[in-house]
């Protein structure tokens, strides 16, 4: 009797778990894709999304950042404004691109900044860029560095420092499918995606294998996601961009992309 009434409460215990997972818990055992927190159901007017933060310091180029929920052409999406300033959406993470490799993203960018060159530090400015931090081999890590890490650096960016980056951008005068080093990190390597002004204005749809794009860069595995940024930057250029995004997603692979 006594065991039969263990097994019904561990039974009970089992199914309220089930109701209190995230849902990207939920979306994950199902085979779904995780919701990153930008598609129409997380809307919530003028608030920033939910589940991320916006970095904003006393002093700095995130002092004057600017993100909220709004709607644009009818539809619910994130803006991202930035004059002179460093908008930085950021999100902390824990994703296997070996079970979830596909990215897929909405974006619309309203200007690109004119006069820059975006190979130079002085022009290290973009409308929008999603910005992928990967955890770091700490073995590999100087005891000096650990120890950096462990008094300022991870608490002040925000996630594991010394870990691999990538970046997809719209680039305002490189082509599509460009490949540049970070100017201020040059072992670290961004891709452009959409560049020029030609689809300014519109509503644009990506879908990308984030584990092959990696391993194209680096010639090697991904470790872990860790973190991963949105932003809007013009503190380089003191110009101003607008830009929108919604619906970020990743998925398991349905075969090659």
């Amino acid at each position: 009797m006594l065991n039969s009434r263990r097994q019904r409460m561990v039974a009970l215990f089992f199914l309220l778990g089930l109701f209190v997972l995230s849902p990207e818990l939920h979306a994950a055992e199902a085979g779904q894709a995780l919701d990153l927190g930008l598609s129409a159901e997380k809307f919530q007017d003028g608030k920033i999304p939910a589940g991320w933060t916006l970095r904003k310091r006393l002093f700095g180029p995130t002092k004057k950042a600017q993100a909220r929920w709004t709607v644009n052409d009818g539809q619910p999406a994130v803006m991202l404004h930035s004059k002179g300033a460093l908008t930085f959406l950021e999100k902390q993470v824990d994703i296997d691109l070996r079970e979830y490799p596909i990215v897929s993203w909405r974006w619309k960018v309203n200007n690109i900044l004119e006069g820059i060159d975006e190979k130079t530090s002085a022009g290290d400015d973009h409308p929008i860029r999603i910005f992928f931090v990967f955890e770091p081999d700490a073995s590999k890590q100087t005891f000096w560095f650990r120890l950096k890490r462990f008094l300022y650096l991870d608490s002040f960016h925000g996630h594991a420092m010394g870990g691999r980056i990538t970046e997809y951008l719209w680039s305002s005068h490189l082509p599509a499918g460009e490949i540049l080093p970070d100017p201020g990190k040059p072992w670290q390597k961004l891709m452009v995606v959409e560049g020029g002004q030609e689809k300014l204005g519109r509503w644009l749809s990506y879908r990308r294998n984030l584990r092959e794009d990696f391993k194209r860069l680096y010639g090697e595995e991904p470790r872990q996601l860790i973190f991963i940024g949105i932003l809007n930057d013009t503190d380089a250029s003191d110009l101003e961009a607008v830009s929108y995004i919604a619906d970020l997603f990743f998925h398991r692979s349905t075969g090659p992309e």
